[in-house]
């Protein structure tokens, strides 16, 4: 079973706008009326209604109306999977690239210390080669995904 939200194409663009994102996530925080939102982002009212509605009709958010003079808007769980999905992109190649770095390390450490306990027997050596390469080549596979997902927020 896929653990990765289920997202609509359509739906994709919703989250290329900063705007909705940011709102998403001061919503995921606590409860806001459109008034709160529209200071704490310095956008016109109309405009934080425009993305409050497209995000209330993709299900991110909903409307609380408790009859009261204020109406407030939350985060729906939909739109909390939306959100825990996204730190997780940002979390585990940062969760790879350390773990390569220790890999590689240990590789070269290795290495050296077989390399210089038994010089009569260099090709002993050869063995961590393969882990040295392989560590490596994580590593920078590692570093160019996290690259390219920090990319992707901006």
């Amino acid at each position: 079973m896929n653990s990765e939200p289920e997202i609509p194409v359509d739906d994709l663009k919703i989250f290329a706008d900063k705007t909705r994102v940011t709102i998403l996530k001061m919503l995921n925080e606590r409860k806001h009326t459109v008034s709160e939102l529209s200071r704490a982002l310095n956008l016109s009212k109309p405009t934080i209604l425009y993305h409050m509605k497209i995000l209330e009709n993709a299900g991110y958010v909903k409307r609380i109306e408790d009859g009261r003079k204020w109406i407030y808007y939350e985060v729906t769980d939909s739109g909390r999977s939306v959100l825990k999905w996204r730190k997780l992109r940002i979390i585990l190649p940062v969760i790879s690239i350390a773990a390569s770095a220790i890999l590689t390390f240990t590789a070269v450490l290795l290495r050296t210390m077989k390399r210089k306990s038994i010089p009569e027997y260099p090709a002993m050596g050869a063995q961590y080669d393969w882990l040295l390469l392989i560590s490596v080549t994580a590593l920078i596979i590692s570093l160019i995904a996290f690259v390219y997902t920090k990319r992707g927020r901006r």
